[in-house]
């Protein structure tokens, strides 16, 4: 004769022991994640700056087209990326850009570019009927904070005829913005300076091309 109390005890204990030990496990694999964890990032947003250096005369130009500045890999990280010692580039993981970097910087040298060579400036792509006297491409080399906190830039610009047929200049452009502080909005100050600079470049190879 079994004995039926017994047998209902004994599988009850067995199903609390099972619970007991996948709580247990559960509770050892989460416990990690929750000690690792820590606050997210800051962001920062790119916006135009005005700086007192004297404009250049605007080109005589009516319509730009502009198309997305290209940066090297480490700097389509939307960590800021930092010059290290002995070549080594440091990605910050506390601080990183509001928008993608490529589009961050195009969208600014957009604006400061109307604003310096006083015409229309459109990004790619630009609507059916627009059509630009000159196409604008900027590459990027190099995109880093340098130890004071500013940016380190340099690349290069091409300006392109609007039909695409011929190269109407070249530039080469580099330079370091330096800053005032260590602060990261100090060093997208810096960027958004160094912007107001290649928009000039631009500007003045419009005028004698």
């Amino acid at each position: 004769m079994i004995d039926l109390t017994f047998s209902a005890l004994a599988n009850r204990d067995t199903a609390r022991t099972r619970l007991t030990r996948c709580a247990v496990v559960i509770l050892l694999a989460v416990l990690p994640l929750a000690c690792s964890s820590k606050p997210p990032a800051k962001v920062y947003l790119l916006e135009p700056v005005f700086d007192l250096q004297a404009e250049v005369p605007a080109a005589n130009i009516q319509a730009l087209g502009l198309a997305v500045v290209t940066l090297p890999g480490y700097a389509t990280d939307q960590r800021i990326a930092s010059r290290g010692e002995r070549a080594r580039i440091l990605l910050d993981d506390d601080h990183e850009w509001a928008d993608s970097p490529d589009e961050a910087i195009t969208r600014v040298l957009a604006h400061r570019l109307q604003d310096f060579a006083d015409a229309d400036v459109l990004i790619e792509p630009w609507p059916r009927g627009y059509d630009p006297e000159a196409r604008i491409e900027v590459v990027f080399d190099r995109l880093l904070r340098e130890p004071t906190g500013g940016a380190e830039m340099a690349g290069q610009i091409r300006i392109i005829a609007g039909d695409g047929r011929r190269v109407l200049g070249v530039k080469r452009f580099q330079f370091i913005r330096y800053a005032n502080s260590q602060d990261p909005s100090a060093y997208f100050e810096s960027v958004a300076m160094g912007i107001n600079d290649v928009a000039r470049m631009i500007t003045a190879e419009l005028r004698g091309s």
